[in-house]
């Protein structure tokens, strides 16, 4: 994804709260969805697919980074802000590194800031980067998104034009990449618990398990309500 598009997502994403503030109330209870992921399990497509049926934004990984690492970019993120929200967010910042037992550093501490900030303020659909360990079930879905071993062999072989067998060893490494980033958080992420909803896309097929995500995050804004 382009630098020009990245601040585009982030400009779009700025006039959808506008919006929201001058036509209504503050952001509805659990407007968010937060997606942790099995690599190559279908998960870019059904939260591409959660997000424009919600006309929400969505912050895959690389828009995440992006915005972390880019000096001021994260401005459109706060702009507007009350000093409240904004004490809130850096309250919940620092309690996450001294409760949770994240991994001290700076890069984590923006990735923290920016998935809280999105969570605060709604409307948005974050794909990994630990966004559902960071975000509690009172501030987003939790959604973990799998496929068989296999299966996401398949996938990646016919999206890279791979070999079975070097698509194999791909995803290996990708699996531990992904284990190792997590562990940061101090979680085991492939536990269920830590989620409200856990969707294999292999068995129950994409439209399905968009279906589902947005029926689960209805019925638990409507419980919480």
């Amino acid at each position: 994804m382009q630098r020009g598009t990245l601040e585009e997502l982030v400009e779009r994403q700025a006039r959808r709260w506008q919006m929201q503030q001058r036509f209504s109330a503050p952001p509805p209870y659990l407007s968010c969805v937060a997606l942790s992921r099995f690599p190559h399990s279908g998960a870019a497509k059904l939260a591409k697919s959660v997000a424009e049926k919600l006309d929400f934004g969505l912050f895959g990984i690389e828009v995440v980074d992006w915005i972390a690492r880019a000096r001021g970019i994260d401005r459109a993120l706060v702009a507007e802000l009350d000093e409240r929200v904004r004490s809130t967010i850096d309250r919940y910042v620092l309690d996450s590194f001294h409760e949770r037992r994240f991994n001290e550093s700076q890069y984590l501490r923006s990735v923290v800031r920016i998935i809280a900030t999105l969570g605060e303020r709604g409307m948005a659909v974050i794909l990994g980067r630990g966004a559902p360990f960071v975000l509690g079930p009172e501030e987003a879905l939790r959604v973990l998104v799998v496929a068989p071993f296999e299966r996401r062999v398949e996938n990646l072989a016919k999206r890279e034009s791979l070999a079975i067998a070097q698509a194999r060893g791909r995803l290996e490494t990708e699996d531990t990449k992904r284990q190792n980033f997590l562990a940061q958080f101090g979680v085991d992420p492939n536990d269920p618990s830590l989620y409200d909803l856990v969707v294999n896309t292999d068995s129950l097929g994409h439209d399905a398990a968009v279906a589902l995500v947005i029926d689960a995050l209805h019925a638990a804004r409507d419980r919480a309500q």
